[in-house]
């Protein structure tokens, strides 16, 4: 048991409300020898405090505080201690079935995997109950995790030697997805848990989903081209990465169409458009990417702000 120490990093920041039941998550889980790594990112509520009263009442518990930087520079303040055989990334706001430590530390062994993942209990997986395992080879992760935007690091439990020389981009948003293209490069085959032991909570105003603005464009666009530039030049990846190209550049067409005052130039649509264009194909083809593709910025502009006025008033 002393050679599976796991290191679960957890970043914290204003989750008073959520802290509770994250830490109680992880400290109540059946596999035992853990260390627990609380980083607090200069939180300005009382989970610092939350975080320094766990550490008191359990000698795993290890906590960081430091200025806020963003979850980017948290989670590295925790690589950068941890001593444990496997690497977990939890985020605060969100809570752990009691045994994922143990399910997926025994199949990464049973199968001599260095990673393994199990899924997230959203709305979007309600249907999923079959709990069964499967192991996959690079080529279909890639697929899968691009196609199902699951880049999210918090879902995978990994071998710390395949990551200990990684860190996450500093002060950016959208880093699981630098960080995860990065591992999946790193290795063959990878283990799915078909099962609910992650507790994703939508509640929580996130980074992610708040209010759009430059800084998102600019990184979501160096998020989607480090993706096209990294991943197997394969032509089934490089037909999933096209289709995620196309989706994605469309919905920030149409998001920049409603917030012109981003892009009063129109630089950035029109680095969109070319791109849509250019990955434009049978399967991703649909009135939103047609209209991108080949209507005027005007135009686009008007349909966006008549639908934006349209959902707001129904």
């Amino acid at each position: 048991m002393m050679k599976n120490k796991i290191s679960v990093i957890v970043p914290v920041y204003k989750v008073e409300d959520y802290l509770h039941r994250c830490i109680d998550s992880i400290i109540n889980q059946t596999h035992k020898n853990l260390e627990i790594i609380l980083v607090n990112d200069g939180s300005p509520d009382n989970s610092g405090s939350i975080c320094d009263e766990y550490a008191l009442l359990d000698k795993r518990i290890n906590v960081i505080h430091k200025i806020n930087e963003g979850s980017s520079c948290a989670r590295n303040a925790g690589l950068d201690i941890a001593v444990g055989d496997y690497i977990s990334f939890i985020d605060s706001d969100d809570y752990i079935e009691n045994r994922m430590f143990e399910v997926l530390l025994n199949y990464l062994k049973e199968h001599e995997l260095e990673i393994v993942e199990s899924i997230p209990n959203n709305k979007k997986n309600l249907n999923i109950n079959n709990n069964n395992f499967r192991i996959e080879d690079k080529i279909t992760t890639f697929k899968r995790v691009i196609q199902e935007t699951g880049f999210a690091v918090w879902r995978r439990l990994y071998k710390r030697t395949l990551v200990e020389d990684l860190r996450f981009i500093p002060k950016i948003i959208h880093q699981d997805v630098f960080y995860t293209i990065d591992v999946l490069n790193r290795v063959n085959k990878i283990g799915i848990c078909n099962t609910k032991f992650y507790n994703y909570n939508m509640d929580n105003e996130s980074i992610i989903r708040s209010k759009y603005s430059l800084n998102k464009i600019k990184i979501g666009i160096m998020a989607t081209e480090y993706i096209r530039n990294n991943t197997p030049k394969i032509k089934q990846v490089q037909e999933v990465v096209n289709n995620y190209v196309n989706h994605y550049y469309t919905d920030h067409y149409f998001l920049l169409s409603r917030n012109k005052n981003l892009d009063e130039r129109n630089l950035y649509r029109k680095k969109l458009r070319k791109s849509v264009r250019k990955t434009l194909n049978k399967e991703n083809c649909n009135l939103r990417s047609l209209l991108v593709a080949y209507m005027s910025p005007k135009v686009v502009t008007l349909i966006s702000l008549f639908y934006k006025k349209f959902i707001s008033t129904r």
